[in-house]
Protein backbone atom coordinates (compact mmCIF):
# COMPACT_ATOMS: atom_id res chain seq x y z
CA UNK A 1 0.00 0.00 0.00
CA UNK A 2 1.39 3.65 -0.90
CA UNK A 3 -0.31 6.65 0.64
CA UNK A 4 -0.19 9.85 -1.52
CA UNK A 5 -1.42 12.85 0.62
CA UNK A 6 -2.28 16.76 -0.89
CA UNK A 7 -3.66 19.98 1.44
CA UNK A 8 -6.07 21.99 -0.68
CA UNK A 9 -6.30 25.49 0.95
CA UNK A 10 -8.86 26.57 -1.66
CA UNK A 11 -11.03 25.13 -4.32
CA UNK A 12 -8.80 26.72 -7.12
CA UNK A 13 -5.65 25.47 -5.46
CA UNK A 14 -3.14 24.21 -8.08
CA UNK A 15 -2.05 20.76 -7.38
CA UNK A 16 0.03 17.85 -8.38
CA UNK A 17 -1.65 14.91 -9.78
CA UNK A 18 -1.52 11.75 -8.00
CA UNK A 19 0.90 8.92 -9.73
CA UNK A 20 -0.59 5.54 -11.45
CA UNK A 21 -0.27 2.09 -10.44
CA UNK A 22 -1.42 -0.78 -8.18
CA UNK A 23 -3.81 -3.38 -8.45
CA UNK A 24 -6.50 -0.54 -7.33
CA UNK A 25 -6.45 3.60 -6.75
CA UNK A 26 -8.80 5.02 -4.11
CA UNK A 27 -9.45 8.44 -3.29
CA UNK A 28 -10.59 9.50 0.19
CA UNK A 29 -11.60 13.07 0.20
CA UNK A 30 -13.00 15.44 3.43
CA UNK A 31 -13.73 18.80 2.99
CA UNK A 32 -16.29 21.83 3.75
CA UNK A 33 -19.85 21.55 1.74
CA UNK A 34 -18.54 24.88 -0.04
CA UNK A 35 -15.82 23.33 -1.63
CA UNK A 36 -17.49 19.54 -2.61
CA UNK A 37 -20.34 22.10 -4.31
CA UNK A 38 -17.92 24.47 -5.72
CA UNK A 39 -18.26 24.49 -9.78
CA UNK A 40 -15.61 22.21 -11.80
CA UNK A 41 -14.30 21.18 -7.72
CA UNK A 42 -14.95 17.94 -8.03
CA UNK A 43 -14.05 17.73 -11.66
CA UNK A 44 -10.77 18.60 -10.53
CA UNK A 45 -9.86 16.12 -8.38
CA UNK A 46 -10.98 13.78 -10.77
CA UNK A 47 -8.74 14.84 -13.30
CA UNK A 48 -5.59 14.37 -10.70
CA UNK A 49 -6.29 11.02 -10.73
CA UNK A 50 -5.56 7.55 -12.60
CA UNK A 51 -8.40 6.53 -15.14
CA UNK A 52 -10.38 3.72 -12.53
CA UNK A 53 -9.74 5.55 -9.22
CA UNK A 54 -12.55 4.98 -6.89
CA UNK A 55 -13.35 7.55 -4.58
CA UNK A 56 -15.67 8.21 -1.67
CA UNK A 57 -16.22 11.35 0.52
CA UNK A 58 -18.09 13.61 2.38
CA UNK A 59 -18.47 17.05 3.92
CA UNK A 60 -16.82 17.66 7.49
CA UNK A 61 -17.48 19.72 10.97
CA UNK A 62 -13.45 19.86 10.68
CA UNK A 63 -10.84 18.31 8.65
CA UNK A 64 -8.14 15.72 9.93
CA UNK A 65 -5.11 15.34 8.47
CA UNK A 66 -1.12 14.40 8.76
CA UNK A 67 -0.47 17.93 9.67
CA UNK A 68 -3.04 18.13 12.40
CA UNK A 69 -6.66 19.81 12.49
CA UNK A 70 -7.58 22.17 9.55
CA UNK A 71 -10.83 24.25 8.99
CA UNK A 72 -11.81 25.47 5.72
CA UNK A 73 -9.57 22.95 3.72
CA UNK A 74 -9.75 20.12 1.45
CA UNK A 75 -7.73 16.75 2.37
CA UNK A 76 -7.11 14.39 -0.35
CA UNK A 77 -5.50 10.85 0.48
CA UNK A 78 -4.67 8.83 -2.54
CA UNK A 79 -4.00 5.24 -1.70
CA UNK A 80 -2.54 2.44 -3.90
CA UNK A 81 -3.00 -0.73 -3.62
CA UNK A 82 -1.06 -3.25 -4.35
CA UNK A 83 -3.34 -6.66 -4.74
CA UNK A 84 -6.86 -5.41 -2.68
CA UNK A 85 -9.57 -4.49 -4.78
CA UNK A 86 -11.53 -1.65 -4.26
CA UNK A 87 -15.15 -0.89 -5.00
CA UNK A 88 -17.61 2.07 -3.81
CA UNK A 89 -21.47 0.97 -3.81
CA UNK A 90 -24.63 3.38 -2.75
CA UNK A 91 -28.16 3.61 -1.24
CA UNK A 92 -30.02 6.51 -1.18
CA UNK A 93 -32.13 7.56 1.95
CA UNK A 94 -35.48 6.14 2.28
CA UNK A 95 -38.09 8.39 0.70
CA UNK A 96 -38.89 11.21 3.16
CA UNK A 97 -42.59 9.57 3.93
CA UNK A 98 -41.35 7.03 5.80
CA UNK A 99 -40.49 7.03 9.40
CA UNK A 100 -36.75 7.90 10.94
CA UNK A 101 -36.77 3.64 12.15
CA UNK A 102 -38.00 2.61 8.79
CA UNK A 103 -36.10 4.65 6.67
CA UNK A 104 -32.17 3.65 8.61
CA UNK A 105 -33.23 0.01 9.03
CA UNK A 106 -34.03 0.08 5.00
CA UNK A 107 -31.26 2.08 4.09
CA UNK A 108 -28.90 -0.47 5.76
CA UNK A 109 -30.26 -3.35 4.35
CA UNK A 110 -30.26 -2.11 1.22
CA UNK A 111 -26.84 -1.35 1.14
CA UNK A 112 -25.80 -4.44 2.67
CA UNK A 113 -27.58 -6.09 -0.55
CA UNK A 114 -25.53 -4.08 -3.17
CA UNK A 115 -22.44 -4.84 -1.12
CA UNK A 116 -22.96 -8.89 -1.44
CA UNK A 117 -24.35 -8.37 -5.20
CA UNK A 118 -21.18 -6.23 -5.89
CA UNK A 119 -18.50 -7.97 -3.29
CA UNK A 120 -19.68 -11.76 -1.96
CA UNK A 121 -16.72 -11.91 0.10
CA UNK A 122 -16.07 -8.39 1.52
CA UNK A 123 -12.90 -8.05 3.91
CA UNK A 124 -13.54 -4.72 5.21
CA UNK A 125 -16.03 -1.75 4.86
CA UNK A 126 -15.52 1.89 5.28
CA UNK A 127 -19.06 3.65 5.67
CA UNK A 128 -19.97 7.07 4.62
CA UNK A 129 -23.32 8.39 5.48
CA UNK A 130 -25.78 11.84 4.94
CA UNK A 131 -25.47 13.12 8.81
CA UNK A 132 -28.98 14.52 9.28
CA UNK A 133 -31.64 12.35 7.73
CA UNK A 134 -31.05 9.30 9.43
CA UNK A 135 -31.01 7.59 12.88
CA UNK A 136 -27.47 6.40 13.04
CA UNK A 137 -28.28 3.72 15.47
CA UNK A 138 -30.44 1.70 13.11
CA UNK A 139 -28.08 2.08 10.27
CA UNK A 140 -25.23 0.61 12.56
CA UNK A 141 -28.07 -2.59 13.77
CA UNK A 142 -28.51 -3.17 10.61
CA UNK A 143 -24.87 -3.48 9.50
CA UNK A 144 -23.94 -5.88 12.43
CA UNK A 145 -27.08 -7.97 11.39
CA UNK A 146 -25.78 -8.29 7.95
CA UNK A 147 -21.92 -8.30 8.38
CA UNK A 148 -21.03 -9.69 12.32
CA UNK A 149 -18.98 -12.73 11.11
CA UNK A 150 -18.63 -11.82 7.45
CA UNK A 151 -16.13 -8.20 7.72
CA UNK A 152 -15.85 -5.63 9.58
CA UNK A 153 -16.74 -1.85 9.54
CA UNK A 154 -16.79 1.60 10.44
CA UNK A 155 -16.76 5.13 9.09
CA UNK A 156 -19.11 8.48 10.24
CA UNK A 157 -21.88 10.73 9.16
CA UNK A 158 -20.87 13.85 7.19
CA UNK A 159 -20.93 17.37 8.73
CA UNK A 160 -21.81 20.76 8.19
CA UNK A 161 -19.62 22.88 11.04
CA UNK A 162 -21.50 24.35 13.39
CA UNK A 163 -24.66 24.91 10.57
CA UNK A 164 -26.54 21.76 10.18
CA UNK A 165 -28.36 22.59 7.11
CA UNK A 166 -27.11 20.60 4.56
CA UNK A 167 -24.37 17.80 4.27
CA UNK A 168 -22.92 16.49 1.96
CA UNK A 169 -21.61 13.06 0.79
CA UNK A 170 -19.86 11.97 -2.61
CA UNK A 171 -19.15 8.45 -4.13
CA UNK A 172 -16.64 8.73 -7.37
CA UNK A 173 -16.87 12.42 -7.94
CA UNK A 174 -20.22 12.92 -7.55
CA UNK A 175 -22.23 14.68 -5.42
CA UNK A 176 -25.46 12.01 -4.12
CA UNK A 177 -27.75 13.96 -1.64
CA UNK A 178 -29.33 12.55 1.32
CA UNK A 179 -27.37 8.69 0.37
CA UNK A 180 -24.99 6.46 2.41
CA UNK A 181 -21.77 5.25 0.70
CA UNK A 182 -20.01 2.40 1.39
CA UNK A 183 -16.31 1.62 0.02
CA UNK A 184 -15.82 -2.36 -0.48
CA UNK A 185 -12.44 -3.84 0.20
CA UNK A 186 -12.22 -7.23 -1.26
CA UNK A 187 -9.03 -9.81 -0.94
CA UNK A 188 -7.10 -11.08 2.05
CA UNK A 189 -4.03 -8.84 1.95
CA UNK A 190 -6.26 -5.77 3.90
CA UNK A 191 -5.72 -6.05 7.42
CA UNK A 192 -7.90 -3.43 9.55
CA UNK A 193 -9.01 -2.95 12.97
CA UNK A 194 -11.31 -0.42 14.47
CA UNK A 195 -11.68 1.16 17.80
CA UNK A 196 -13.64 3.54 19.62
CA UNK A 197 -13.44 5.57 23.09
CA UNK A 198 -15.61 8.29 24.53
CA UNK A 199 -13.94 10.55 27.48
CA UNK A 200 -17.43 12.35 28.30
CA UNK A 201 -19.10 12.21 31.44
CA UNK A 202 -22.19 12.21 32.86
CA UNK A 203 -23.59 14.58 35.54
CA UNK A 204 -26.65 15.77 36.61
CA UNK A 205 -30.02 14.23 37.38
CA UNK A 206 -30.98 10.74 36.18
CA UNK A 207 -33.92 11.32 34.17
CA UNK A 208 -36.42 9.26 32.63
CA UNK A 209 -37.68 9.17 28.98
CA UNK A 210 -41.20 9.15 29.21
CA UNK A 211 -42.03 10.30 25.40
CA UNK A 212 -39.65 9.24 22.00
CA UNK A 213 -39.65 8.22 18.81
CA UNK A 214 -36.75 6.43 16.98
CA UNK A 215 -34.13 8.61 17.77
CA UNK A 216 -36.51 11.68 17.99
CA UNK A 217 -36.79 12.83 22.04
CA UNK A 218 -39.96 14.41 23.06
CA UNK A 219 -39.96 14.89 26.98
CA UNK A 220 -38.25 13.64 29.81
CA UNK A 221 -40.10 13.00 32.94
CA UNK A 222 -43.10 14.20 31.66
CA UNK A 223 -41.37 17.67 30.60
CA UNK A 224 -40.94 18.70 27.10
CA UNK A 225 -37.20 17.44 25.97
CA UNK A 226 -36.30 21.41 24.31
CA UNK A 227 -37.35 22.90 27.60
CA UNK A 228 -35.18 20.46 29.75
CA UNK A 229 -31.98 21.18 27.76
CA UNK A 230 -32.81 24.86 27.98
CA UNK A 231 -32.91 24.84 31.52
CA UNK A 232 -29.34 23.16 31.78
CA UNK A 233 -27.37 25.15 28.77
CA UNK A 234 -29.22 28.74 29.72
CA UNK A 235 -28.07 31.29 27.85
CA UNK A 236 -26.03 28.68 25.22
CA UNK A 237 -29.81 27.36 24.34
CA UNK A 238 -30.72 29.73 21.35
CA UNK A 239 -27.81 28.95 19.82
CA UNK A 240 -29.10 24.87 19.81
CA UNK A 241 -28.36 22.15 17.93
CA UNK A 242 -25.00 23.54 17.81
CA UNK A 243 -24.49 24.15 21.27
CA UNK A 244 -26.06 20.85 22.34
CA UNK A 245 -22.82 19.25 20.81
CA UNK A 246 -21.25 20.30 23.85
CA UNK A 247 -23.79 18.30 25.96
CA UNK A 248 -24.65 14.95 24.20
CA UNK A 249 -26.74 12.31 26.33
CA UNK A 250 -26.32 9.43 28.28
CA UNK A 251 -28.83 6.57 27.26
CA UNK A 252 -29.53 3.57 29.21
CA UNK A 253 -32.23 1.52 27.89
CA UNK A 254 -34.83 -0.42 30.45
CA UNK A 255 -33.55 -3.51 31.15
CA UNK A 256 -29.74 -3.00 30.40
CA UNK A 257 -26.31 -2.53 31.92
CA UNK A 258 -25.29 -0.69 28.81
CA UNK A 259 -24.77 2.96 28.48
CA UNK A 260 -24.95 4.68 25.18
CA UNK A 261 -23.98 8.47 24.25
CA UNK A 262 -26.50 10.21 22.10
CA UNK A 263 -25.76 13.10 20.18
CA UNK A 264 -27.90 16.34 19.26
CA UNK A 265 -28.54 16.93 15.55
CA UNK A 266 -31.36 18.78 15.27
CA UNK A 267 -34.34 20.80 17.43
CA UNK A 268 -38.08 21.37 16.31
CA UNK A 269 -38.92 24.76 18.48
CA UNK A 270 -42.54 24.69 17.47
CA UNK A 271 -42.96 20.78 18.46
CA UNK A 272 -40.33 20.95 21.60
CA UNK A 273 -38.44 17.74 20.62
CA UNK A 274 -35.12 17.13 19.79
CA UNK A 275 -33.09 14.40 16.89
CA UNK A 276 -30.32 12.53 18.15
CA UNK A 277 -28.02 10.59 16.16
CA UNK A 278 -28.98 7.70 17.13
CA UNK A 279 -31.94 5.91 19.12
CA UNK A 280 -33.38 7.15 22.51
CA UNK A 281 -35.91 4.00 23.62
CA UNK A 282 -38.59 5.30 25.52
CA UNK A 283 -38.54 4.39 29.43
CA UNK A 284 -34.92 4.45 29.53
CA UNK A 285 -32.82 6.46 31.97
CA UNK A 286 -30.90 9.44 30.59
CA UNK A 287 -28.28 12.10 32.14
CA UNK A 288 -26.25 14.87 30.62
CA UNK A 289 -22.67 14.86 29.37
CA UNK A 290 -19.88 17.08 29.88
CA UNK A 291 -15.68 16.98 29.40
CA UNK A 292 -12.67 18.30 29.93
CA UNK A 293 -10.18 18.87 26.92
CA UNK A 294 -7.91 16.51 28.91
CA UNK A 295 -10.70 13.86 29.62
CA UNK A 296 -11.24 13.95 25.51
CA UNK A 297 -7.66 13.80 24.55
CA UNK A 298 -7.21 10.85 27.28
CA UNK A 299 -10.25 8.72 25.05
CA UNK A 300 -8.38 9.62 21.73
CA UNK A 301 -4.78 7.83 23.04
CA UNK A 302 -6.44 4.81 24.72
CA UNK A 303 -8.74 4.20 21.10
CA UNK A 304 -4.98 4.56 19.47
CA UNK A 305 -3.18 2.62 21.51
CA UNK A 306 -5.67 0.07 21.93
CA UNK A 307 -5.71 0.29 17.69
CA UNK A 308 -1.52 0.33 17.36
CA UNK A 309 -1.74 -3.09 20.00
CA UNK A 310 -4.30 -4.83 17.28
CA UNK A 311 -2.36 -3.58 14.33
CA UNK A 312 1.26 -2.83 15.21
CA UNK A 313 2.33 -1.96 11.52
CA UNK A 314 0.12 0.46 9.51
CA UNK A 315 0.21 1.72 6.62
CA UNK A 316 -2.47 4.51 7.24
CA UNK A 317 -5.11 5.55 10.01
CA UNK A 318 -8.12 7.03 9.41
CA UNK A 319 -9.47 9.03 12.17
CA UNK A 320 -13.70 9.90 12.90
CA UNK A 321 -14.11 12.17 15.80
CA UNK A 322 -17.31 13.86 17.04
CA UNK A 323 -17.86 17.58 16.34
CA UNK A 324 -18.80 18.00 19.68
CA UNK A 325 -15.44 16.60 20.86
CA UNK A 326 -14.06 19.53 19.09
CA UNK A 327 -15.45 22.15 20.39
CA UNK A 328 -15.49 21.06 24.01
CA UNK A 329 -11.52 20.83 23.19
CA UNK A 330 -11.58 24.54 21.35
CA UNK A 331 -8.11 25.63 21.03
CA UNK A 332 -6.72 22.30 22.21
CA UNK A 333 -8.33 20.29 19.84
CA UNK A 334 -4.90 19.42 17.89
CA UNK A 335 -3.78 17.50 20.93
CA UNK A 336 -6.02 14.60 20.05
CA UNK A 337 -4.99 14.26 16.99
CA UNK A 338 -1.43 14.43 18.45
CA UNK A 339 -1.94 11.95 20.79
CA UNK A 340 -2.85 9.70 18.46
CA UNK A 341 -0.20 10.34 15.85
CA UNK A 342 2.19 9.81 19.30
CA UNK A 343 0.80 6.42 20.02
CA UNK A 344 1.07 4.93 16.28
CA UNK A 345 4.13 3.26 15.48
CA UNK A 346 6.15 4.53 12.92
CA UNK A 347 5.43 7.50 10.59
CA UNK A 348 2.11 6.75 9.63
CA UNK A 349 -0.22 9.18 7.64
CA UNK A 350 -3.13 10.26 8.93
CA UNK A 351 -6.72 11.35 7.41
CA UNK A 352 -10.07 12.00 8.75
CA UNK A 353 -12.72 14.32 9.99
CA UNK A 354 -14.85 15.82 12.59
CA UNK A 355 -18.62 14.16 11.99
CA UNK A 356 -21.69 14.23 13.09
CA UNK A 357 -21.64 10.49 14.26
CA UNK A 358 -19.48 7.68 14.77
CA UNK A 359 -20.20 4.57 12.66
CA UNK A 360 -18.57 1.01 14.62
CA UNK A 361 -19.78 -2.20 16.04
CA UNK A 362 -20.82 -2.00 19.10
CA UNK A 363 -18.58 -4.66 20.50
CA UNK A 364 -15.90 -2.42 19.51
CA UNK A 365 -16.95 0.35 20.41
CA UNK A 366 -17.87 -0.45 24.03
CA UNK A 367 -21.57 0.42 23.98
CA UNK A 368 -20.70 3.34 21.78
CA UNK A 369 -22.10 3.69 18.39
CA UNK A 370 -22.87 6.11 16.02
CA UNK A 371 -22.32 8.19 18.75
CA UNK A 372 -19.37 11.36 20.41
CA UNK A 373 -16.64 8.90 20.27
CA UNK A 374 -12.58 9.39 18.50
CA UNK A 375 -13.08 6.41 16.33
CA UNK A 376 -9.34 5.01 15.05
CA UNK A 377 -9.30 2.80 12.15
CA UNK A 378 -5.92 1.34 11.22
CA UNK A 379 -5.14 -0.58 8.06
CA UNK A 380 -2.46 -1.89 6.39
CA UNK A 381 -1.40 -4.43 3.43
CA UNK A 382 2.00 -4.64 3.16
CA UNK A 383 4.50 -2.74 1.69
CA UNK A 384 5.76 0.58 1.77
CA UNK A 385 4.08 3.94 3.02
CA UNK A 386 4.58 7.14 0.91
CA UNK A 387 3.20 9.89 2.26
CA UNK A 388 3.85 13.58 0.20
CA UNK A 389 1.77 16.80 0.59
CA UNK A 390 1.64 19.64 -1.88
Amino acid sequence: MKVHQRTLLSVNQEFTAFPAGGESQLLLVFAPRSFLTAPGFLDRIRESCPEGTRMAGCSTAGEICSEGVLDEVATLTFVQFASTGVEVVREAVAEEGMAPKLKSESLGGKLARRVHDTVPEPSYLFILSDGLYINGSDLVASLEAEFTGICGFSGGLAGDGESFEETIVVADFTIVPKTCVAVVFKGDRLKAESVAESGWSPFGTFREVTSSEGNCLKSLDGESALEVYSAYLGEEAKDLPASGLLYPLEVTAPGSQSKVIRTVFGVDREEKTMSFAGDVPQGSSARLMSASYQQLVDGAGEASRKAASALPSADLAILVSCGGRRLAMSAYTDLEVETVKENLMGEVPVCGFYSYGEIAPSQNATGVRATQSDHDHHATEGGRVKSDSS
